[in-house]
């Protein structure tokens, strides 16, 4: 960005806050460890407070050096904002867009979404962050995301809801599988298999311990995975089956990859797909543009996928 409106010394605080230590933050922003230690004391005598707390595991912000890291966060970006609305009253599509997204959509929508940004907006720097469900939400009410498509995000009056669609669990199998020509499986049958099933900080998990945690337990043979793509992986090589959403399996199962099956239990959880933004900061109207394609995708996406399994 052209412009450079954050002072130093509340750069300097972010960098160390996220990064745990000095010398971490001298490394990353190749200037002394002595300047960024000068700065960070002289905002404690201003304050009369300390904002680090040093101790052996590193520095550790205080309650005043959390009001201190909000007031550099904000700043910065006010700064981003300013210079967004510079540009676009002189008629360039310019700013930097950041977007949290799930593991599952790192080779489909995240992919997708990318490519339509770098196509139409080429002056807009975007900055993806693949996460979980829950840090993507704090993420963005804390401002640290402009934008979150996200799984099963709770009401919250600091959000703004601009997209949600339900997308049915299924299990997902290869297509030389022994369960891939079945019209649909239960979950009583489902744990007889080797499975692959996602670790607790994944938002399907979460669904299924809600109502079926039996099924971890019952399980003959199961892996579990922190990741949605491996779990995917694993079930492409014909080892293993898994449950997840059609959104999340959407590229393997349009290519053949993989084979989706419906499960059959009534009482089943759909996973909720939502794009979300923080209520109390207006997005420039890129983001509300990058917003509107990224929609766009999830309905193509979802009608594909229905015309596969439309008879």
């Amino acid at each position: 960005m052209a412009l450079h409106l954050v002072p130093r010394s509340l750069q300097y605080v972010e960098q160390v806050a996220h990064l745990g230590s000095i010398q971490a933050a001298s490394r990353e922003t190749g200037i002394s460890a002595s300047a960024i230690h000068r700065q960070i004391i002289a905002i404690e005598e201003d304050l009369g407070e300390l904002i680090f707390d040093r101790n052996v595991k590193g520095m550790v912000l205080t309650p005043a050096g959390r009001l201190v890291l909000d007031l550099a966060r904000n700043w910065r970006f006010d700064s981003a904002k300013l210079w967004t609305l510079m540009q676009a009253n002189r008629g360039v599509e310019y700013g930097h867009i950041r977007i949290a997204a799930m593991d599952g959509m790192v080779n489909g929508l995240a992919l997708e979404l990318a490519s339509e940004i770098g196509d139409k907006f080429p002056r807009v720097q975007t900055e993806f962050e693949i996460t979980s469900p829950d840090r993507a939400v704090k993420g963005v009410i804390n401002g640290d995301f402009d934008i979150a498509i996200v799984a099963n995000p709770q009401p919250d009056v600091d959000l703004i809801y601009h997209w949600s669609k339900e997308f049915p669990l299924g299990c997902i199998a290869s297509p030389d599988h022994s369960i891939a020509a079945k019209k649909s499986i239960s979950l009583e049958e489902f744990v007889t298999f080797p499975v692959a099933f996602q670790s607790s900080s994944l938002p399907i998990r979460k669904l299924l311990e809600a109502r079926h945690g039996w099924i971890f337990e019952k399980a003959v043979n199961s892996v579990v995975v922190s990741s949605v793509q491996l779990m995917k992986l694993l079930a492409v090589s014909g080892k293993y089956i898994s449950v997840t959403s059609e959104v999340d399996a959407g590229p393997e199962i349009k290519s053949g990859a993989l084979k989706f099956i419906p499960i059959s239990d009534k009482d089943l959880f759909q996973q909720s797909i939502a794009i979300i933004s923080n209520a109390q900061m207006p997005l420039p109207d890129v983001g509300t543009k990058i917003i509107h394609i990224a929609e766009q995708l999830l309905e193509q996406s979802n009608d594909s996928l229905d015309n596969l399994f439309t008879p």
